[in-house]
């Protein structure tokens, strides 16, 4: 019976933080109509940061300039980069695109794991479901309504999830002896930094009044709350109940929950390509998941 109640528990929190993974990218185009998408990410990892802080206060003390260069890397990759791309990408196409992009990452993951880590091969069913994925992304990429325009969105969106694909891969070579909470929260320490230096170069102004609008302090909380601070929290429990390879099969979930909330909430289009594309991805993601069979 406790067995499986922890089970439910397992589930329950991976499907949450795939749900609230999913929202976000709503949440984000709606911050793109009040703000820049630096400062959507500025204010949302500095509220970020500040909630880990208070989750896990204790400060881990500088060890190495290899340490910390490495997680200066990752809050680079996974952090600054990932959502400049990404922000910029919903500022052009449709917050569905960008979720059924994402839904590609893991088989990103796999062919950059392959040159980057001894223990993570190639094999036939990763090389079909990768192909797979490709014709669905050219499928929707090629898809002529608003094609100039979104486009360039959706380019910005591969590129994203490729970046994250990454920034995954590098996230397998972390330095013994920290706290994933303090792993996370030092990468977005120096993504904040980097957000500000980014910022002051652009020259652009801060739109402080927007900040007031329930629409945006509203999503700015829910992103930095739950999609950046205890989302995390909630997947790594999850994982360590259930195992990674169920928690990634949640990842099917993540194209379909975000087109869902784009039609409610942004009143977004799907078009029969989009539909076949999602589909040819989710199921390149599916077959390269399966084992391999012995020859």
């Amino acid at each position: 019976m406790f067995k499986n109640s922890s089970l439910a528990l397992g589930h329950l929190l991976v499907f949450v933080t795939i749900l609230i993974w999913s929202v976000a990218f709503v949440g984000n185009k709606i911050l793109l109509f009040y703000i820049t998408p630096i400062e959507v990410m500025l204010y949302r990892f500095a509220l970020a940061y500040v909630i880990l802080l208070l989750i896990h206060p204790k400060i881990k003390t500088f060890k190495s300039i290899k340490d910390e260069a490495y997680f200066f890397l990752i809050g680079f990759l996974g952090v600054f980069l990932y959502f400049l791309l990404e922000n910029f990408a919903l500022k052009y196409t449709q917050a569905t695109n960008v979720g059924l992009y994402m839904g590609a990452i893991p088989l990103f993951t796999a062919i950059i794991a392959h040159f980057m880590l001894k223990d993570e091969k190639l094999n036939a069913n990763i090389i079909i479901g990768f192909t797979l994925a490709i014709a669905g992304m050219a499928l929707i990429l090629l898809d002529g309504k608003g094609f100039n325009l979104r486009l360039k969105g959706d380019i910005l969106a591969i590129a994203a999830a490729a970046t994250f694909a990454l920034y995954s891969t590098i996230l397998k070579l972390a330095p013994k002896n920290y706290h994933f909470i303090v792993i996370t929260r030092k990468s977005f320490f120096y993504a904040v930094i980097l957000m500000l230096l980014y910022h002051f170069t652009s020259q652009k102004p801060l739109h402080l009044q927007a900040l007031l609008l329930p629409k945006v302090y509203g999503n700015i909380i829910f992103l930095g709350l739950f999609a950046s601070s205890l989302a995390f929290l909630f997947y790594k429990k999850g994982v360590e109940i259930i195992g990674s390879i169920k928690s990634t099969n949640y990842i099917y979930l993540v194209p379909l929950l975000t087109a869902i909330t784009g039609i409610i909430v942004l009143n977004e289009k799907i078009t029969v390509k989009m539909i076949i594309g999602g589909v040819l991805i989710l199921l390149g993601l599916y077959i390269s998941q399966r084992r391999p069979k012995p020859l």
